[in-house]
């Protein structure tokens, strides 16, 4: 046969008293301290890659961090000639795709210059515009 439980709470809920039909318990809550100030929370960096979030420094002062996860490709708008492009891409990676085509539609080759996962460079023997599809 199950017993009977009694659960009383204190007005200022700094008490609580549970009782049974063989036992009381007596739960007291003697000093719940003062608030402290409130969480102050930022927005850090948002970057390209594996998808992560991190929160960096102590309460109340701390800074939400993201690694988000990477476009699969990038296209580059080359608007002003030039022998040299540098594309950010943002990729996250060393990509193995890069196709050239100047304005007039014709494919184009050049020597490609990894600087990060993120930025390139393609270096072509004259300066023209056009397009580079990036994966």
């Amino acid at each position: 046969m199950a017993e009977d439980t009694t659960v009383t709470v204190s007005p200022d809920t700094s008490t609580t008293v549970i009782t049974s039909e063989t036992t009381t318990d007596t739960i007291t809550i003697s000093d719940i301290g003062v608030a402290g100030p409130p969480n102050v929370l930022t927005i850090g960096t948002v970057t390209y890659g594996d998808l992560a979030v991190t929160i960096t420094g102590t309460s109340p002062s701390q800074t939400l961090n993201f690694v988000l996860p990477g476009a699969t490709s990038w296209t580059h708008i080359q608007s002003s000639p030039s022998a040299s492009w540098t594309i950010t891409h943002n990729l996250g990676y060393y990509p193995g795709g890069v196709s050239v085509v100047d304005s007039g539609g014709n494919t184009c080759l050049g020597d490609i210059q990894y600087i990060s996962t993120n930025v390139l460079v393609v270096n072509f023997v004259a300066a023209f515009s056009g397009s580079a599809y990036i994966s």
